[in-house]
């Protein structure tokens, strides 16, 4: 039987590069040890954040087994995205996943030939899981990027009716209803990760307690003081912090697109260098990163 074992916070990591837009493989160690003392149990490999997207297939596999290697020494559990990619390349990564040592698989819809309705998007996931047939797999539900937009409830419950090893989502969406929807529609086994940093409170009062977000990256320990504030029913103080977070969010966003702005970020709060984003996209500019660090210092989250 395949578990689903990630619960609770999970960052998408950033893939760190060097100047020249290489890989700087070694600088993942101690990322991977700064999110595990910050009280981090699970990483999301390759996702919008980590801009697998952008990279080749080689390049994906040779990060899956840094941080599997990684993953033995700070005991984080590894979730790798595999999608965005031509169909014979997403299901060459899930396998690779399973044979690597990973421990559970996100994937993108097509992006091309996009699913139309719940049948396809069914079709296309369950090709995926049929290559990792070991590993858990989840649906990356994000359609202000992928642009697919099909009812997810209604893909929860066919999917998990027609793939064994289907085991949930990430739901990159503001749609917090049909996000309850969804948490009912999935069975105990499974699990829902929101992927909206500033629902973060919200969402947990609703129920939905798991999430991936980027700023988890940034700022775990306050991402966690807003989950354990809800756990304790503290409804102000949850939303005091979530406040915090969002003005921290939003100090970002005025300053450039998500990737470059949270990697700006990260260097500045953690010190780790996750250099610049990887091409096509560009730096945000040294008067940007001054603004950003400026503001999170007046929030308290900066030095």
């Amino acid at each position: 039987m395949v578990v689903l074992t990630a619960r609770g916070l999970m960052p998408p990591v950033f893939t760190p590069l060097n100047d020249d837009h290489s890989i700087n493989y070694s600088a993942i160690a101690g990322y991977a040890k700064y999110l595990a003392d910050n009280g981090i149990k699970s990483v999301l490999v390759g996702g919008t954040t980590g801009e697998n997207m952008s990279l080749a297939v080689s390049d994906r596999k040779k990060l899956v087994d840094e941080w599997v290697k990684v993953a033995k020494s700070t005991g984080l559990h590894v979730q790798v995205q595999v999608g965005g990619a031509p169909l014979a390349d997403v299901l060459e990564l899930a396998s690779y996943c399973q044979k690597a040592g990973a421990d559970s698989l996100l994937t993108l819809p097509e992006l091309y030939f996009k699913p139309a309705n719940v049948s396809e998007l069914v079709y296309y996931i369950g090709l995926v899981a049929s290559a990792a047939p070991k590993l858990p797999v989840l649906y990356y539900h994000i359609p202000s990027m992928s642009k697919v937009e099909i009812n997810m409830p209604a893909f929860v419950t066919e999917a998990t009716a027609c793939i064994p090893n289907f085991k949930g989502l990430k739901f990159t969406s503001n749609d917090l209803s049909e996000g309850a929807q969804v948490l009912r529609a999935l069975k105990k086994d499974q699990e829902m990760f929101l992927g909206a940093d500033t629902l973060l409170a919200p969402a947990a009062l609703l129920g939905i307690k798991s999430s991936i977000g980027t700023t988890f990256n940034l700022f775990p320990r306050l991402a966690q003081d807003i989950l354990d504030a809800v756990e304790n029913n503290d409804v102000a103080k949850a939303r005091a912090l979530q406040e915090k977070l969002s003005l921290a969010i939003e100090a970002h966003t005025v300053e450039g697109p998500w990737v470059p702005i949270m990697k700006a970020g990260m260097e500045i709060v953690s010190g780790i260098k996750v250099g610049p984003p990887s091409l096509p996209q560009r730096e945000i500019s040294a008067e940007a990163k001054q603004r950003i660090h400026a503001k999170l210092r007046g929030l308290g989250l900066a030095k």
